[in-house]
């Protein structure tokens, strides 16, 4: 039975606050240096350059965790209802979302290992595609009211699965360099950048229809 607009707002509520914790957990693997001389600028420098791995892994989650919220909001804002399986799928979608501060710590502390980078890339990947289904079930089950252009649909998944390309070539890349394969995340902004560009027309028709400016 579908649920009514209240419990929609209650179900989008618990969202954001998940994406808010998950997204202000992330700081905490980055460690602060330990100094034997505290007066030691170029002690400091030199630890600080020994975590660049953790303040990669960082920004690199964090830009991730914000460009699902924001599908998310947009997605939600076209919703007018939502079921049971809806919900479900929505839990699954933000326990995976409130897990990636630990892949993020794992990679961030061993980023030349195999194992820790592919493994943040399959945690990334598996939000998208829960995400995905996500959206074709609002979508087919008409939770969306109609209100979701096929143009607009379609951006929405570019969008998502374009982020899942990139940490799948990531993944491939690990396989041989692990250092190598996290400067791919470096492409994650350029592609939603390249996405929006390319979408731009119905991302600027779907702000005046729904007075929400495109973020």
């Amino acid at each position: 039975m579908a649920e009514n607009r209240q419990s929609l707002d209650r179900l989008t509520a618990f969202s954001d606050g998940v994406f808010a914790i998950a997204s202000t957990v992330l700081v905490l693997q980055i460690t602060v240096p330990g100094l034997g001389d505290h007066t030691s600028g170029a002690r400091l420098r030199s630890e600080l350059a020994g975590q660049s791995g953790q303040f990669l892994s960082y920004a690199a989650t964090f830009v991730v965790i914000a460009a699902f919220w924001q599908q998310h909001r947009r997605l939600f804002r076209l919703a007018v209802r939502h079921d049971e399986w809806a919900a479900r799928l929505n839990s699954a979608f933000l326990l995976l979302i409130a897990f990636l501060p630990f892949p993020s710590a794992l990679v961030g502390r061993y980023g030349t290992n195999t194992t820790a980078v592919v493994f943040f890339d399959l945690s990334v990947i598996a939000v998208g595609c829960v995400f995905v289904v996500l959206l074709l079930r609002l979508h087919f089950a008409g939770h969306l009211g109609g209100r979701l252009p096929p143009a607009y649909r379609d951006w929405i998944m570019v969008r998502t699965l374009s982020v899942c390309g990139v940490l799948a070539a990531s993944a491939a890349v690990a396989l041989v360099s692990p250092s190598a394969a996290t400067y791919l995340w470096l492409a994650i902004p350029l592609v939603l950048v390249g996405v929006n560009l390319r979408y731009r027309s119905v991302i600027r028709r779907a702000a005046v229809a729904q007075d929400d400016p495109p973020g």
